[in-house]
């Protein structure tokens, strides 16, 4: 008999831990309003980052500067466009947040505002985890100290994961400005500037 209030005992137990971590699960999601969202976004500038992929930049590096001095401002960029990267990562991760307490869980089944930014979202993520592990293995190289080893050329990451990242990015720049077309224009202006 008391083995078997035992057993119900812990049954219950794990029954009522387990409606806690679902509790927990649900409401993990912050409400936020537009304020909390902006001061959380870390400006991408585009223009560099194309400046930075381009491959006649590399080339042109590459020919000019002699193999040492290229070793050292390809570092400079590859640690740059690691920054870059990391941002648009975080800016969409914040997006992504922000999209689902505003529209709620988005499944990816059924089309609407919040779908077009979770699939940005997960093209960026994709993008930057594969362009993070290249660039973290990169810079992991002893590129200073060895002329053994071929400098990288930051062309390559122009795609990583089968994701274009410049273009996967301006993706979710427009899929922002869709999914909160109904904000007021001064904050819709401040979040888009803020990408």
């Amino acid at each position: 008999m008391f083995s078997l209030v035992l057993i119900w005992l812990i049954v219950a137990a794990y029954a009522l831990g387990y409606i806690w971590v679902l509790y927990r699960a649900w409401t993990r999601i912050p409400r936020r309003d537009i304020d909390d969202v902006i001061p959380f976004l870390h400006p991408v500038d585009s223009s560099m980052a194309e400046a930075l992929l381009d491959p006649a930049a590399d080339y042109s590096l590459r020919r000019r500067l002699g193999p040492l001095s290229f070793r050292e401002v390809q570092l400079r960029r590859m640690r740059l466009y690691r920054e870059m990267v990391r941002r648009m990562s975080e800016n969409s991760g914040v997006l992504a947040e922000f999209g689902r307490a505003k529209f709620g869980s988005s499944d990816g089944l059924t089309p609407g505002p919040g779908s077009r930014l979770e699939d940005a979202h997960v093209a960026v993520q994709v993008y930057s985890t594969f362009a993070g592990m290249r660039l973290r293995v990169w810079l992991s190289l002893p590129l200073d100290r060895s002329c053994v080893i071929p400098t990288p050329n930051l062309a390559r990451l122009r795609t990583a994961g089968d994701v274009d990242g410049l273009k996967a990015y301006e993706e979710l720049r427009a899929a922002t400005t869709e999914a909160f077309a109904q904000l007021q224009p001064a904050e819709l202006d401040a979040l888009t500037r803020n990408l």
